[in-house]
């Protein structure tokens, strides 16, 4: 090992590359030469959550592939947490391209891979990650032998997991604590700078939290690179053991954003701002921190709902610093049918029991006077026994949700120092005692209940910034003068429940910024929207009539929406008296028969925020757009609006009526839904197609007399070709009379999924190919073409390659 004499403090740093090499190199090494070895067939590495274990055999596993002489196939699987075979066969036949149908059993698909993995040679299958030993056969694993020339290795913590499996076991070893002192304080402060004695002595405890584990001491040095000075270490240091702390939850769980941060908020971990959009942005900023510097993996799903995960080893690690009193009990997602009184301890702050299966609480109440945060959601918990909250009354965060709880204890009205009370889906809750000694509660949340009365003592909680009774639809009533008394109160939600406000009421909320309710009446809407108070929300749902959410609904952060059903109104107001805000972002209409056109609607002229609009059963409408609604200065209504639905219009004609917009003028539109509006005979003449230059989705279903999609002008010549840059989906169902979807050819380099199911007279696909160096190919976004094989091979093609190169496309149905 060379050495670097420049010293930091009392250490001496070796250049990282060479260092890091060395200390790798030595555990690659061991395991290469077991890979290489004839006589061992199956090999298990293990070690340490974080020791390097998966880093090595990533390595190996790239060797394996350049290599190409050693071994024909390499397949790299992660083991699914927690071990399921049925997971693990999916996983394994991804990677071989093999097809496995979830309604098949186990032992059948065990058989198939048998058979694909026996017809390859000279294999290395790699399965990361595996926390208990399974047999091979029941997978459809064949045993590695030297007639097949195939190797199996896995890693795991477990040397019984080695054994077990008839592995030949490799050690990966942990750093010497002068190595691991080496490595953190290179990654923290590099080679060129010299601390004091007091700060390396902070920087030393850290690095020895760390546990001569690789992976955490450059995760963790990294995220402290660049301090100065004491105060600077030895801040980071509490804010680190602070906030591993507070995301501590179960191991290898995504952990969904918003509900992280609002915990942080009840908790006071995150400030109280007069802005519940700024304490949102506080809590993104710290997590964006946290992800930087590598302690926090963010992931997106298809939703767009942002998840984090904490890697296990630093989950470990904040674990063993909360074994120091105050301590925490951190079970989570550990099956348990109960936890004894013994473990509930004087010295406990926080206990989080969430999704553990726990069924009973000890029937002697626990005495725990200070704990602070006791998270037992996601149980199967019944009943809580009545005394149980009696002796931990310093109790700050309490969340029950997602339990079988018919009624809460007497003696949880005695939490005075409650700051948030979250119970969350608790869907057999009938009764709530009184909340009138917690006046210091700022969050209660009680959603998807029996409950038919608003707790009693709701008007006491003066301190109160959220109160969500979302989807309790045995909720009658909430009478007005509780709100009056609520001054503080930031967040208000009546989703889905039968209570309807009076816009006085929310008036006199001055604090207000998050409102989800139902208003009485179209009146009351305006009487809302026109005063002072709505400009200053950040985030609002304002609903009027009986109109009911689908399940795919979604409410996504900072959206402003209005919603109005006017057919349950019995004193049923034109649309012309509709008035919204200037930023409404989300529209819905629901029985207006008193309009032609949705772009003269006088409510629309000055929504330039508008993206979505969604219209229902309005008897009149014809139009979209029209001309005779243009202003002196050219401008058209609804231009920014990126998604339109329209849903059972027996009128509806055309999207634009009048004379056609201007070429040089672009509609934001992405996204077209026609459904059930039978008087539309085409949706685009073609001309119109480039003042919409953004479509991404169109789909028309159920509408029973369309008979083309895209229609040329007359003089144009049958070659002609469009361009689509942008379109991603085509969805085209239940037109018995679509004749053709156009007549020329499309060009849409962008599409990946085509639609054309109960349209039997579509005779013709005008989908261009990709043209690649002279070669013909598919568009290269394509994933799949739906439509019946009958369909499929009635189709005419003015080129026969066409139809074979999309041909595998095809996802058929008989």
């Amino acid at each position: 090992m060379l050495i670097d004499e420049r010293p930091i403090g009392r250490l001496v740093i070796p250049p990282t590359k060479d260092f890091v090499d060395s200390m790798e190199g030595r555990n690659k090494e061991n395991v290469w030469k077991c890979l290489m070895n004839e006589d061992f067939r199956k090999i298990g590495v293990y070690g340490m959550g974080g020791v390097g274990k998966t880093t090595i055999m990533k390595n190996i596993h790239n060797l394996l592939l350049e290599e190409k002489g050693k071994f024909d196939s390499v397949f790299w699987v992660t083991i699914p947490k927690p071990f399921n075979v049925m997971t693990l066969q999916k996983d394994i036949g991804k990677k071989l391209k093999l097809s496995l149908s979830d309604l098949e059993d186990e032992t059948t698909r065990a058989s198939k891979l048998y058979a694909m993995l026996s017809r390859k040679k000279r294999y290395v299958l790699i399965l990361d990650d595996l926390w208990e030993a399974f047999s091979l056969d029941s997978v459809g694993i064949p045993e590695p032998t030297g007639s097949n020339g195939c190797k199996l290795v896995l890693t795991t913590r477990s040397l019984e997991v080695c054994r077990s499996m008839e592995c030949k076991d490799v050690k990966v070893e942990l750093l010497s604590e002068q190595e691991a002192l080496t490595l953190f304080f290179s990654k923290a402060v590099g080679h060129d700078t010299m601390l004091s004695p007091e700060v390396e002595e902070i920087a030393t405890k850290v690095a020895k939290e760390c546990a001569c584990l690789p992976l955490a001491i450059v995760t963790v040095a990294g995220s402290m690179r660049g301090l100065n000075g004491k105060r600077d270490w030895r801040n980071a240091l509490n804010r680190l053991i602070s906030l591993t702390k507070d995301i501590i939850d179960g191991e290898n769980c995504d952990i969904p954003v918003e509900g992280l941060i609002e915990y942080w908020i009840a908790e006071e971990f995150i400030a109280d701002l007069d802005s519940v959009e700024a304490k949102f942005d506080e809590g993104h900023a710290i997590l964006r921190k946290l992800t930087s510097a590598s302690l926090l993996e963010c992931s997106t799903d298809a939703e767009g709902q942002e998840s984090v995960k904490m890697h296990d080893l630093i989950r470990d690690m904040g674990l063993k610093i909360t074994q120091i009193s105050p301590r925490f009990m951190v079970k989570s997602g550990v099956y348990l049918e109960n936890i004894p009184y013994e473990e509930w301890s004087e010295d406990l702050k926080r206990i989080s029991l969430m999704g553990c299966d726990i069924q009973e609480l000890p029937m002697r109440p626990p005495d725990c006077p200070r704990l602070a945060t006791l998270l037992l959601g996601a149980n199967r918990l019944s009943e809580i026994p009545d005394s149980f909250f009696a002796y931990i009354r310093g109790l700050e965060v309490l969340d029950l949700s997602y339990n079988r709880i018919k009624s809460l204890p007497e003696s949880i009205s005695n939490l005075e120092n409650l700051h948030a009370l979250i119970l969350a889906e608790c869907k057999n809750i009938e009764y709530v005692p009184s909340l009138e000694k917690m006046k210091a509660l700022k969050v209660f949340k009680l959603t998807y209940s029996r409950i038919k009365k608003a707790p009693k003592g709701i008007e006491e909680l003066v301190n109160l910034r959220e109160l969500d009774l979302s989807y309790n639809r045995n909720l009658e009533t909430f009478p007005s003068s509780l709100l009056h008394r609520l001054s503080k109160l930031q967040c208000l939600r009546f989703e889905k429940t039968p209570v309807k406000v009076l816009a006085k009421d929310l008036v006199c909320l001055r604090q207000l910024k998050v409102v989800n309710i139902r208003l009485h009446n179209i009146p009351e809407l305006t009487a809302y929207v026109t005063s002072q108070q709505v400009q200053g929300l950040e985030k609002y749902h304002l609903v009027v009539g009986e109109i009911e959410l689908r399940d795919d609904f979604r409410l996504s952060y900072g959206e402003k929406v209005v919603r109005i059903d006017i057919e349950s109104e019995p004193y049923r107001c034109g649309v012309d008296k509709v008035v919204l805000p200037n930023n409404v972002t989300y529209l819905e209409l629901v029985g207006f028969h008193d309009f032609i056109s949705l772009s003269t609607i006088p409510g629309l002229k000055n929504a330039t925020h508008l993206c979505t609009v969604e219209v229902w059963f309005c008897d009149g409408l014809e139009s979209i757009f029209s001309s005779s609604s243009f202003s002196e200065d050219g401008e058209i209504s609804l231009r920014t609006v990126e998604d339109f639905s329209l849903f059972n219009l027996p009128r509806f004609r055309v999207l634009f009526d009048g004379i056609a917009p201007p070429r040089n003028i672009s509609f934001n539109l992405k996204r077209l839904i026609l459904s059930g509006c039978d008087s539309v005979k085409n949706i685009f003449p073609v001309q119109l197609l480039q003042n919409f230059p953004n479509l991404e989705v169109l789909d028309v279903n159920e509408c029973r007399n369309v008979e083309d999609v895209i229609v040329g002008e007359e003089e144009m010549s049958d070659s002609n070709t469009i361009t689509l840059p942008r379109l991603r989906e085509l969805y085209f169902d239940s037109l018995p009379r679509l004749k053709s979807i156009y007549t020329g050819i499309m060009v849409c380099e962008s599409v990946e999924r085509i639609t054309v199911h109960g349209c039997p007279m579509v005779r013709r696909l005008p989908l261009s190919l990709h043209m690649n160096n002279d070669q013909a190919t598919a568009p290269p976004a394509l994933e799949y073409i739906g439509g019946r094989k009958e369909w499929w091979e009635s189709l005419e093609w003015d080129d026969p390659v066409t139809k074979t190169i999309l041909q595998p496309f095809l996802r058929g149905w008989a």
